[in-house]
Parts: structure tokens; sequence; C-alpha cells
């Protein structure tokens, strides 16, 4: 009996290192770009910007580029035209960041908007000052446009 359970707690424990292991390689891709961030980027933190806000910052025609992070299958489904669409796992690049603008509020957006709340922080810790991202993402632009009122059929 004290066999089997020790052969049982030594096979589960091989099992489960698996569990315990992180991604080097996507760990050392992101080095460079963690390097860069201080302290007080990191303060700063994420912005965000309500539905209602966005609304009238569109309606009044202020300056501002939307950022959509969500995957390309997320993309088929909705599309935000004049959106500049850099899917998350690819926003850290060189290139992906020289394609952002400098001038103008840049709001990032996802579905929900953890995701974007997670790239604005990142984006505002290695200086990119003018990102916000949308609170509640898609969802909440989706139910704040919504004419109130309406039948749901």
């Amino acid at each position: 009996m004290k066999r089997t359970t020790l052969l049982g707690l030594a096979v589960a424990m091989l099992c489960s290192t698996g569990a315990w292991a992180y991604d080097a390689d996507l760990a050392a891709r992101l080095a460079p770009t963690v390097a860069k961030m201080n302290q007080a980027g990191l303060a700063k933190g994420a912005t965000k910007l309500s539905a209602e806000n966005f609304l009238g910052m569109v309606a009044k025609n202020e300056k501002l580029t939307v950022l959509d992070i969500r995957t390309p299958a997320e993309q088929r489904f909705v599309t935000l035209p004049g959106a500049l669409t850099i899917p998350l796992d690819k926003l850290m690049q060189k290139d992906s960041l020289d394609r952002l603008p400098s001038e103008g509020t840049l709001v990032v957006v996802c579905h929900l908007g953890s995701r974007a709340a997670i790239a604005t922080t990142l984006l505002r810790a290695i200086g990119v000052g003018n990102a916000v991202y949308l609170d509640g993402g898609l969802s909440a632009l989706v139910n704040a446009a919504t004419p109130k009122g309406l039948p749901l059929e």
C-alpha cells in the first residue's frame, strides 16, 4: 500500500511540474518592453474613458484614433470603420508602436475593456501618454449608443 501511494505521489509530481513552468520565450520577448517601463510611467496607469464620454468626443469631432486590439477572429464579427487594428499580441512590436499617433487621444478598445486596460497601462508605461481605454469595451459602447426604450424583439 505504501509503495503504491509513493508511486502515485511521484507520478503526480512529475505530471504537475508543467503547472509551475512559465513561457520563457514569451518572457524573453517581453523583456525589452518591460525594461523601458519606469515607476513614473506605471504610476500613471491606465486612464479610462466612459462610452458616453467617447460618444461625446465623437460628436464634437475631437481628434482621436480608435485602436482595436481584438483578435482578427473577433474583428470578423464587429468591425470599427476607420479604427487602427493591431491585435494585443502584436502591440508591443516596434512596427506596431510606430503606427500609433502622437497627437490626439488614442482610445484603446476590446470586447469588454479588460485587455484594453492592460494594453493602455503598458502603452502609458513606455511613454504613450495619449492612450486611454474604453471602459466596458465595445459592449458598453453598444449599450450607450442604443436608444433607450427600444423594444427587445
